[in-house]
């Protein structure tokens, strides 16, 4: 248990683990000491209650209290200021004696990279904006004297990271300027291709059909059309258009009619759907309508969610015409593509399903002599329902 010893002249207390230890140690404290100890503390307390908050009058930045920044900008000593702006002390401290201290880095990448900027269309308050700085900061990074040489030799790493962090692309330029509209007409028309109509795809942009129909007709569009189509193109490029109705199915049907006759590519034709050239329009003919989604056959063939009403109608004979030559029954064809025997019945006869040569494909033990008998017919149409 430990014992108290208080000294009645100065009122210094002292702890201590054991009677014998605070009979030895108390009388050995300075008086003194302990009332210079006391002046100091009181007029610590003083100063800090002295201390007047100043509000963030700068003209370009709106400082908080508790920062160093408030704290040299705004000459505000108040006690949450004044312990940031020690603490930020001890820390440059440290690193000097580690030396790990760089206050400053190269300004000569940031230079280079603000005219690369600047060369590519992004102007110095767009510019200001992506990296939360202020504008006469980008300016003074990019000025050179009248010498020729850089006004700016060094910079903040924190500023250095900002401005070498802006991408030099279309993504990155103000929302109202004017940019190439290639990637823009392409990415709608790959959309349209693999049947998402027009309509469907402004309501999801928020827009008018006709409005997004000008944007894949002229030559330039404006940033911010630019990124909201290939925002939409990044959710939409492999996803399957609504079909669930006969209208849907109708609409989206007539879309990739539509993108079939002007020969428009689909997500997958393109490496880079900015950058590829542009490739020669195929010559219209008879056969434009009838185009085939191999993709979109492939995946309904392997059960990979695409099923006979997100087909078309030649894809739909297509992919009932190879499961059939595959050896699959009507039942097994029905139930892989979420379809009735009947409709499968249907389209197999209108392919010529039921001839003999087709039969003896689809039968794995055919009769004596290639020929298939009449009860094996039979019994492989009772089978198929």
């Amino acid at each position: 248990m430990r014992v108290s010893r208080t000294c009645p002249t100065c009122g210094y207390t002292g702890a201590y683990d054991t009677a014998a230890l605070a009979d030895a140690h108390h009388r050995r404290h300075s008086c003194a000491k302990h009332r210079r100890d006391l002046e100091q503390a009181r007029r610590r307390a003083e100063r800090l209650q002295a201390r007047v908050t100043r509000e963030c009058t700068h003209p370009q930045a709106s400082h908080r209290h508790g920062t160093r920044a408030a704290y040299v900008k705004d000459h505000c000593r108040c006690p949450d200021c004044t312990a940031a702006n020690t603490a930020a002390s001890r820390t440059a401290t440290r690193e000097r004696i580690y030396g790990r201290w760089h206050p400053y880095v190269d300004a000569g990448p940031v230079r280079d990279h603000i005219a690369a900027l600047r060369a590519a269309g992004i102007g110095v308050e767009r510019i200001a904006q992506l990296a939360a700085l202020s504008v006469s900061h980008i300016r003074q990074l990019a000025q050179h004297g009248r010498d020729g040489l850089p006004t700016t030799q060094r910079v903040r790493p924190n500023p250095a990271t900002r401005v070498l962090g802006i991408d030099v692309g279309d993504l990155s330029r103000a929302p109202h300027s004017r940019i190439d509209a290639t990637g823009t007409r392409r990415r709608l028309q790959a959309l349209i291709a693999i049947g998402w109509p027009t309509e469907l795809l402004a309501d999801q942009l928020g827009r008018r059909p006709n409005s997004l129909q000008r944007s894949m007709l002229g030559a330039s569009v404006t940033s911010r059309t630019a990124r909201d189509v290939a925002s939409l193109y990044e959710r939409l490029w492999n996803a399957t258009p609504p079909r669930a109705t006969g209208e849907q199915r109708a609409t989206s049907d007539a879309a990739r009619a539509h993108s079939a006759a002007r020969g428009w590519l689909p997500p997958l034709a393109w490496d880079d759907i900015d950058t590829d050239p542009t490739p020669t329009m195929p010559t219209a003919g008879p056969s434009q309508g009838n185009d085939i989604d191999e993709i979109a056959v492939e995946r309904a063939l392997a059960g990979d969610g695409v099923f006979y009403d997100n087909l078309t109608s030649v894809e739909q004979e297509e992919a009932i015409r190879r499961l059939t030559a595959r050896g699959k029954s009507i039942r097994d064809i029905a139930a892989q593509l979420s379809t009735t025997k009947r409709t499968v019945s249907r389209r197999r006869a209108s392919l010529g399903a039921a001839s003999p040569l087709q039969l003896r494909t689809l039968d794995p033990q055919p009769a004596p002599g290639g020929l298939v008998s009449t009860a094996m017919v039979e019994k492989r149409r009772s089978a198929d329902g």
